[in-house]
């Protein structure tokens, strides 16, 4: 393409990512937003939530993931591994470099046959790329970017993709279900295996959330709520389409998926920045400069390319012995009003557990409160339950569903006070609200209350 075309399909670019997704105005990209780290969080700080140990543990899988792909990815330290490795260890050089990277070659014995580290650390492809870009709907491509990736998902990062490998047969199916109803490639599913490794409640250092991983200005452009009472962008369903609705705009701006693939983590702006710069439209050649994108961006493509050619072929690339997540059923019950989760689980005969891992956009121990004339709240229940709920729910008096209240700090509050207030205890708030500091409540802080079963028909008067 030439340069004068390149400018041409950035202006064109533009104009398309311009126009809002709905009736709404127009809202920050997904990475572009996420870089105002100042902007403030509508919902506040996150509420006490129905899964609070399976976000601990995504936050912590995707930190240590970045950091170790930082280390693993630096090519003057790489470099070095690879010369160590050849040379051997009996090699009064390598003698000599080995402690200037201790812990440059950690975890490589334990996860990989040392007879395979070379073809491991080399990122060699077991077979052509020819014979198997046919069984993708999104183009691949064998270059040294994606050999590096294919050399760290086999060595340093081996431990997480395992786990992405296993958790994608719980997910993957019901993805590609959804972008193939929005007329997506149904190989995209991969992007979301880079973003969070399929984990509900992978949430990034910039504050993007879910599968996808959706900053709060975009989740809101495509149709996600966030408030405190559920994140959509943790739901895997509506968080999808959203995502197949953002991605297929941002192929449409430039005709091209690496593209893309840029535009969802660098921002669309960035990318037609890019072009209108450099005068092409190829990833390539864009990722060969050194300004077009961050190195985020650079290597997104290649990791994407890379994560879905082992996806296909685990064998190949030595995943053999994983422990498979098996896909969630369910049926859909509707919700009238705000419901107690364990006054769910009791009429359905399940746990508050089955019902939040299938309902993970739940930020609270309840369902959210239905406005008058709007429609009940759909929610999850395990496969089979749906009836025997339905008989125990309607028994249950209206009155009695709701064991929580919520309630928005006022000036001179104390959280004395709003449990004296709410006939409950300090204690009970505590626990109720995570992360809660009595000392440094603010003016408009939204709250959980626990509401004992003697008060819970009294009203809070101040």
């Amino acid at each position: 393409m030439s340069a004068s075309s390149a400018r041409a399909a950035a202006v064109l670019a533009a104009a398309l990512l311009a126009a809002p997704a709905s009736s709404e105005a127009a809202a920050p990209s997904h990475a572009e937003a996420a870089t105002d780290l100042t902007a403030p969080d509508p919902a506040g700080d996150e509420p006490a939530g129905a899964d609070d140990e399976s976000r601990a543990e995504a936050d912590a899988e995707l930190e240590a993931l970045h950091a170790l792909e930082e280390r693993a990815l630096d090519r003057g330290a790489q470099a070095i591994e690879r010369m160590l490795h050849r040379l051997g260890d009996a090699n009064p050089w390598s003698r000599r470099l080995r402690p200037s990277l201790s812990s440059g070659l950690d975890g490589w014995p334990d996860i990989v046959d040392p007879g395979e580290i070379g073809a491991a650390l080399s990122g060699t492809l077991p077979f052509s790329i020819e014979s198997v870009a046919g069984a993708y709907d999104i183009p691949v491509a064998y270059n040294d970017s994606v050999a590096e990736y294919l050399a760290f998902f086999q060595g340093p990062g081996r431990k997480w993709y395992a786990r992405w490998l296993e958790r994608s047969h719980r997910w993957v199916p019901l993805f590609r279900e959804i972008l193939r109803s929005e007329g997506m490639p149904e190989d995209l599913v991969y992007l979301a295996m880079i973003e969070s490794g399929f984990s509900m409640h992978a949430r990034s250092w910039a504050s993007a959330v879910g599968p996808w991983q959706f900053i709060e200005a975009t989740g809101r452009r495509f149709g996600l709520a966030t408030d405190f009472w559920v994140d959509e962008r943790r739901d895997p369903i509506k968080s999808t389409h959203a995502a197949a609705r953002f991605l297929s705009r941002l192929h449409d701006a430039w005709g091209d998926w690496y593209l893309a693939w840029a535009g969802y983590n660098a921002g669309p702006g960035r990318v037609t920045k890019a072009i209108s710069k450099y005068g092409t439209t190829d990833f390539w050649e864009l990722a060969a400069t050194d300004d077009a994108f961050r190195k985020e961006t650079r290597h997104y493509v290649p990791k994407l390319i890379a994560a879905a050619l082992i996806a296909k072929h685990p064998e190949r690339f030595g995943f053999t012995e994983l422990t498979p997540e098996a896909p969630l059923e369910w049926d859909v019950v509707k919700i009238p009003d705000a419901t107690d989760l364990e006054i769910i689980a009791s009429c359905a005969g399940t746990t508050v557990d089955a019902i939040a891992t299938l309902n993970p956009e739940l930020r609270q121990w309840a369902t959210p409160p239905v406005a008058k004339g709007a429609p009940p709240y759909q929610l999850r229940l395990p496969k089979g339950t749906a009836e025997a709920f339905a008989s125990a729910y309607a028994a249950v008096k209206p009155s009695e569903r709701f064991t929580y209240r919520s309630y928005r700090v006022q000036k001179g509050d104390t959280l004395g006070k709003i449990a004296l207030m709410f006939s409950t205890n300090v204690q009970a708030l505590a626990k109720a609200n995570r992360n809660l500091d009595p000392r440094r409540l603010r003016i408009g802080q939204e709250l959980v209350i626990p509401i004992p079963p003697a008060a819970r028909n009294a009203k809070a008067s101040r």
